[in-house]
């Protein structure tokens, strides 16, 4: 009984480990950054948390750190929406290329007030595409 039970807890294990992080590679770019469009209606939505958490799936970001993106971006999204206003859509505004091994895909998430500039970055390691990076802002010094 004590195998079996031992067993059963490691396949557990194998399988939860399994579960973070890439669940499928992206192949090409064009289905990343539909991904990366999906991010982007999911934040547009109003739903911050299941947008980071997409990371989990897709990104080779550390779980910790997307975890704590998490509760920073509901904890100052809270704090900003009085002032920024209603969410009123997201466009993509810049995509930079480094030959065919790093993109940075450039969001604006606009609200009636403001916007938040979003940056994906992604990388091909010759036979998949990851997101390796993201991070968002509200300077617009970095814009321009």
């Amino acid at each position: 009984m004590t195998k079996l039970f031992f067993t059963v807890f490691l396949f557990s294990m194998a399988l939860v480990s399994k579960g973070q992080g890439q669940d499928k590679p992206f192949t090409n770019r064009d289905s990343l950054n539909v991904y990366c469009d999906k991010v982007m209606q999911t934040f547009q939505n109003g739903k911050f948390s299941e947008g980071i958490q997409l990371f989990k799936q897709h990104s080779v970001m550390d779980i910790v750190a997307i975890n704590n993106l998490d509760k920073t971006m509901n904890e100052q999204m809270a704090g900003v929406l009085p002032i920024y206003k209603r969410i009123t859509g997201y466009e993509l505004v810049e995509e930079k290329m480094l030959k065919n091994t790093l993109v940075r895909r450039r969001y604006l998430l606009k609200f009636e007030n403001y916007f938040l500039a979003f940056d994906f970055i992604l990388y091909n390691n010759g036979s998949s595409w990851t997101v390796s990076n993201f991070n968002y802002y509200d300077e617009p010094k970095g814009l321009f």
